[in-house]
């Protein structure tokens, strides 16, 4: 995310794009949002609307019928805010 200027929804794009059998743990991508946020504040990423939205918009399969961990993260995320 550092070095390619990514949000974790990018981030989280390009892994299922590659991979998509990979599914990160919800304490991964919480500790990737932690991070994500600490690179907004040292202006190593920019923070847009359009990081919102993407969040709102990702459309993640789901395995069963829990909450998709990217819906349980834009919760947190939009709390954190």
């Amino acid at each position: 995310m550092k070095y390619h200027h990514n949000t974790v929804t990018e981030a989280f794009r390009y892994l299922v794009e590659k991979r998509p059998q990979i599914w990160p743990n919800q304490g991964f991508m919480l500790q990737l949002i932690h991070y994500e946020n600490e690179l907004i504040k040292s202006r190593e990423i920019l923070s847009t609307s359009e990081t919102s939205e993407a969040f709102n918009s990702t459309a993640v399969p789901s395995t069963n019928d829990a909450k998709s961990p990217i819906e349980t993260l834009y919760e947190f995320k939009k709390r954190t805010q």
